[in-house]
């Protein structure tokens, strides 16, 4: 099993799989109806990507 990384944000999601990050799943929040959340595998690279588009802005 390996470990997961949610995504709440669409356009960080969006910005992820133009890097080339798969979706593992896309499931319903459970904190804001009618909101999905977007579930990737976290690797040292995810994170290093996730950390340049969050400091840069999405």
């Amino acid at each position: 099993m390996f470990e997961r990384k949610v995504i709440l944000n669409v356009h960080v999601a969006n910005r992820l799989i133009k890097k080339g990050f798969s979706v593992i799943e896309v499931k319903p929040s459970t904190r804001v109806k009618g909101r999905a959340v977007f579930i990737f595998q976290n690797t040292p690279e995810f994170s290093e990507a996730l950390k340049d588009i969050t400091e840069k802005g999405f």
